[in-house]
This record gives structure tokens, sequence and C-alpha cells, in this order.
């Protein structure tokens, strides 16, 4: 009989080994399936369920298993709108319990949350991934917890309700340091403000923008970014922001870096106090800025553009619009002038002005552009007017009165035939 060699001997004893290790885990998970009261136990708790803003409040997951944990858990990140969350030193530890008389072993993971803002916060339902060993066949089982939504209230005391920013710290203090040269700076020199300020209590997140900008153009401000730092002593969060601002002088003048204050509650004393760094003065010793010209150059040559352009415009009416206009309105004057209204009006000036020979003259004149023969009351009209003048036996208005009207009575027994288009008849007896 061949003997087969010793690996490939060792082959099916490998082969059982492994279906039995298979079997064995498909029964540890079955068994654990089977008992609930052996699947492993994940808590969540939150203490205290409110606190002021800024201020932490403790969430706490335990995971315990009956038998170890061959694999770490799996924690949820925590990742909370509105919420710094910070896991401190030995936030995760190992923990026992006993339950139902048997020693369960675990871990346990502290979160510190630190509200951002006033108000109710929902922390949404998370999942915590357990790996343990399985009671019976000690092989890995992976579990799945679901924990809860949990809420908390971040509130603000009444005395620090008007703050703007919301400091509420156990500590805080301002500290600046001003390098610059002695006495008054020089176009070109350079000046620094280096402000640091430092809080317990809380993170620094919480701090604000610390230097203001300057209103001022005798000096450029170059800001740094700010230098956030944060650290955690036996569960007590405090930090530091430091801003940073170089300033190189421009043009001469007084400069003052202005005075920096921020409130912020003391929840420790219960009272909102004040840190305070003073103004700097800082002179520089340069010429002014310039001035800016009541026209620039850019202005001046459009103002020159625009009064040539109406220059042309002007010459160009003086010269093709002008002449047109003139001569339009001299031959407008003629027609007037040759018109019969022109005429009438004559005639009623010199009756007006009790002009005898004007009134036969402007008669004539008017006759020849309103052509017709004359009406026996206008002829009598002006012979009675002649006769009382040579005679000198006027009275009243002298029949001027009687002319006027034997006058338009004319106009308009001749206009009225004219439009009718009737032609005139000559006199029955001339002379």
């Amino acid at each position: 009989m061949m003997r087969l060699p010793r690996r490939l001997a060792l082959l099916p004893i490998l082969a059982a080994a492994v279906l039995a290790g298979l079997a064995g885990a498909g029964q540890a998970q079955e068994s654990a399936a089977a008992d609930p009261a052996l699947e492993p136990r994940v808590t969540m708790e939150l203490t205290p369920e409110t606190t002021l803003v800024g201020q932490p409040i403790v969430l706490r997951i335990k995971v315990l298993a009956p038998t170890w944990l061959p694999q770490p858990p799996v924690f949820p990140a925590m990742d909370i709108p509105n919420v710094i969350v910070r896991l401190p030193e030995r936030a995760s530890g190992a923990i026992s319990e006993k339950i139902d008389g048997e020693t369960w072993s675990g871990v346990s993971r502290a979160y510190r949350l630190y509200p951002m803002i006033e108000g109710e916060i929902s922390l949404p339902a998370q999942t915590v991934t357990v790996t343990y060993a399985d009671p019976d066949t000690v092989q890995p089982v992976i579990y799945e917890a679901s924990l809860d939504p949990v809420r908390f209230t971040a509130t603000v005391p009444e005395a620090a309700a008007a703050l703007d920013p919301m400091i509420l710290a156990s500590g805080f203090a301002l500290e600046q340091e001003i390098a610059a040269p002695d006495g008054a700076m020089g176009q070109g020199d350079a000046a620094s403000r280096v402000v640091t300020a430092t809080i317990t209590g809380t993170s620094p997140l919480f701090i604000p923008e610390l230097i203001p900008p300057l209103g001022s153009e005798a000096l450029r401000a170059y800001p740094k970014d700010p230098v956030l730092a944060e650290n955690e002593e036996r569960g007590t969060l405090s930090g530091s922001r430091t801003e940073t601002v170089s300033y190189v002088a421009q043009y001469g003048g007084s400069v003052e870096l202005p005075e920096i204050a921020l409130d912020w509650f003391n929840i420790e004393t219960g009272k909102v106090e004040t840190a305070v760094l003073e103004a700097t003065a800082l002179v520089v010793d340069a010429p002014g800025p310039p001035v800016d010209p009541l026209v620039t150059t850019r202005q001046a040559v459009a103002l020159a553009a625009a009064l040539v352009l109406v220059l042309l415009v002007l010459a160009a009416i003086r010269i093709y619009l002008l002449p047109p206009l003139r001569r339009l309105r001299a031959r407008r004057a003629a027609i007037w002038a040759a018109s019969e209204p022109q005429a009438a009006r004559q005639v009623r000036r010199a009756i007006g002005q009790h002009d005898l020979g004007a009134t036969h003259s402007a008669l004539k004149t008017w006759s020849d552009r309103c052509p017709g023969a004359a009406a026996p009351g206008l002829e009598a009209a002006l012979a009675a007017i002649g006769a009382r003048t040579y005679r000198g036996t006027g009275g009243g208005d002298g029949g001027w009165a009687e002319l006027s009207a034997a006058f338009q009575a004319e106009r308009d027994r001749r206009l009225a035939r004219n439009r009718a288009g009737s032609t005139p008849l000559p006199p029955l007896n001339p002379g």
C-alpha cells in the first residue's frame, strides 16, 4: 500500500478542525441568539440633565459582557450641532459589575458635552458595536447595540442674559504685549500688539475676536491667524486665544490702539465681570497722507472732453441749424406782414389812435389783401369823421366807434364771401 507524505496526511485532520470550528461558531451565535440574557448590556447615562451654556454635561456609555471583549467596542463619534464634544484623559476604562450573581466585565466611556447655545439639545440615536466571547464556545461574536435619543437643556443665568458674546466661565483674563520703537515711529517702522485671553472652566472656542480694526490710515495692520490652545485637567476644560497684529507706519499722526473690554459671567460668584485692556497711543513722525484733489486726472479729462463736445454741438447748431431757423422766421414774419390779419390789425390800431390819415392808408392796404366792394356803411363812417374833423364839429368820440363797428362788419362780410369762393362785383357807380 502506498504511503502519503506526512503533510498530506494531516489535511483531513485540519479540514475536520476547521469544520468543527465553524460549527462551533455557528452554535455560539445560535446560543447567543437563543439566550438574550447572555447578550452584552449597553447603557447610557446623562448627568446632569440641565447645564449652563459652555459648561460640561457628562454622557457615560457602559458596555458589559458575560465573558470578555476580544476587541474594544466601537463607540459613536458624537458629532452634535452646536455642541463641543471632548474626550478627556482616561475617558475610557475597564469596569465590572455583578449581574445575577455573575461578574460581568466591560468598558465605560465618558464624553463631556459643552453646549454652545441656549435651549433644548437633542442627541440622535447612536449605535455601539460590541465584540465579545461566546460563553459556551469562547468564539468572538459581534453584537450591535442601539442607544435611544436623549435630550438635555442648556440655560443662561438671568444676570448673563444680556452678554454678547456669551462667556460663562470660572475664570477669564486678558493680557497684552505691545512692542514699538522708543519715541515716535518713522515711516516704515513696525510695531506689534499681542493680546492673549485665558479662560478656565470651558473651551477657548467661546472667546470672540479680540483686537478691533484701526480707524486710521497712519498705520497699516497685518493680522496673523489667531492661535487657540485647549487643555483639560481633572475634567476641567480651559485654554487660551492669542491674537497678533503687526502695524507698519505709513503717514504722520497719532494713532490709538483701541481699548479692549469683554464682559463675562463668573459661574463661581454668579456675577458679571469685565476684563479690560487699556488703549495705547502710537505717534508716527512722517509726512501726512496725500490729499485727494478736488478733481482727479480722469475726471479732468472727462470734463474737458465733455466741454469740447458741448462746444462742437454749439458750433454745429450755429452753422447748420441757426441760419435755416432765421430764414424760416424771416419767411414767416414776411408772410405775417403781408397777411390780411396783419392789415386788419393796422386798421384797428389807426382807428384806436383816431388818426384819419393812417386809417385811410391802413384801409387801402387791407382792401388790397381782402378784395371786395366797399360797403356804404364804411364809406359813410369815414365821411362823417372827415366832415367833423374839417368842420370842427366833432363831439364825443367823433364817430370813431361807428367806424370801428363798420370796419368789423365789412371785414366779416368780405371774409365770408372769400371763403365761399364768390368773386366780388365791381362798383356800379365808380368814381
